[in-house]
């Protein structure tokens, strides 16, 4: 280059707009995280000691209210403008996402239930201390019994182009948390639709081009209903189209739901577990995925599969994880490195444009969860004057 074309080529450096700077996205120092204390013993994702005998099926006598007009539901794959947790348990897991979250996508608020102001207070000190953006977190007052935000919180809707909620009863016996959507939405500002019908919100996902899937639990937990109503129910609340599909066994997966094994992903892939075609413990499994991968194949979708197992009793799955917006939170586990790093690889390849962020799963995963049971997506909407 001639001494006469450099200072011209650096003046026009100069002049140029500077590239926009990635989130500088944190990660929380597994020290730190170790010493962090829970206020409560975890309960269960399904049943705690004693809950089943004190569950009755609720007489619904909600009046069928869905919203008016045009109703969609935005896929967790597009934008969001929030996402909902609850504190109190499993703490150190909370505050590993809460810090990647806060630092690594700008663009989300992360509100955080809390009991009062003191467990806010102690919150917030856990989040800053771990390099949480508390600029970005905003505290929701709220009595609750538990952390499975996923099973009980509202799910959120374009309603006649403006957000809302819908609520469902929750298939556990804690009132608490099946209140919550109604401070949450009064936070917020929106409408809440009740939808008289009993469900665990992780038992349900959904495509960008408006299909929805679950497991065949939501038949089960409502026997005044026939299949065909449901799937009514959720195309006049949320637009959906629902397709029901088998579950995995109670004995291998307390849950049932198809969030511990199914996540749709960007364009239109999707991920599938895959179990050992072993027989015994395997063999439904084997067949639930198996069928569900082939009719979701059938439907024009590419099928990526994660490798699912079980050991001492626990449903180990990378298939519960929590996509948004910039970031992928998906599970790691203690002494299973191999897996962790080939489900990484599947991860990568599903979402090429995302930056993916191992989270410890290895003390949730016990308790028949992980990352998404724990979280409820807040999309953003287009309003009148563009997206919020």
């Amino acid at each position: 280059m001639s001494r006469g074309l450099l200072p011209a080529l650096l003046l026009a450096l100069a002049g140029a707009p500077a590239a926009a700077a990635e989130p500088a996205l944190r990660t929380a120092d597994p020290a730190y995280l170790a010493m962090i204390a829970d206020d409560e013993p975890a309960l269960p994702r399904g049943w705690a000691r004693g809950e089943r005998e004190r569950w009755s099926q609720p007489v619904l006598r909600l009046p069928l209210a869905p919203p008016v007009g045009p109703v969609a539901t935005p896929a967790e794959t597009a934008r969001n403008s929030g996402l909902l947790i609850r504190w109190g348990s499993l703490n150190s897991v909370l505050t590993e996402m809460a810090v990647a979250i806060t630092t690594g996508e700008p663009d989300v608020t992360l509100h955080v239930v809390v009991s009062g102001s003191s467990q806010q207070a102690s919150a917030a000190s856990t989040l800053a201390g771990a390099g949480a953006d508390l600029s970005r977190v905003d505290f929701i007052v709220a009595p609750s019994n538990s952390v499975w935000m996923r099973d009980y919180g509202p799910r959120f809707i374009d309603a006649n182009g403006r957000r809302a909620g819908v609520d469902h009863v929750y298939n556990r016996p804690r009132p608490q948390d099946d209140a919550i959507p109604q401070p949450v939405l009064a936070r917020l500002g929106e409408p809440l639709y009740d939808m008289p019908i009993v469900h665990g919100g992780g038992n349900f996902h959904l495509f960008e081009d408006g299909t929805a899937y679950m497991t065949t639990l939501i038949a089960a937990e409502n026997p005044g209903y026939t299949a065909a109503q449901i799937q009514g129910l959720y195309a006049s609340y949320q637009g959906l189209d629902l397709t029901l599909v088998d579950p995995l066994p109670a004995s291998f997966d307390s849950t049932q739901h198809i969030d511990m094994w199914m996540l749709p992903a960007d364009g239109n892939r999707v991920l599938v577990n895959r179990y050992p075609n072993t027989g015994g413990i395997y063999a439904t499994p084997f067949a639930v995925t198996e069928a569900a991968a082939s009719l979701l194949a059938q439907r024009g979708k590419q099928v990526l599969r994660l490798d699912g197992f079980s050991a001492n009793g626990t449903h180990y799955t990378y298939a519960n994880a929590v996509v948004l917006d910039r970031l992928v939170l998906g599970c790691r586990f203690n002494n299973y490195e191999t897996q962790n790093q080939a489900a990484r690889v599947v991860f990568e390849q599903a979402f090429p444009t995302r930056q993916f962020v191992p989270i410890d799963c290895s003390s949730i995963i016990t308790l028949s969860g992980a990352l998404h049971c724990i979280v409820m997506h807040v999309p953003a909407v287009l309003l009148r004057d563009g997206f919020e």
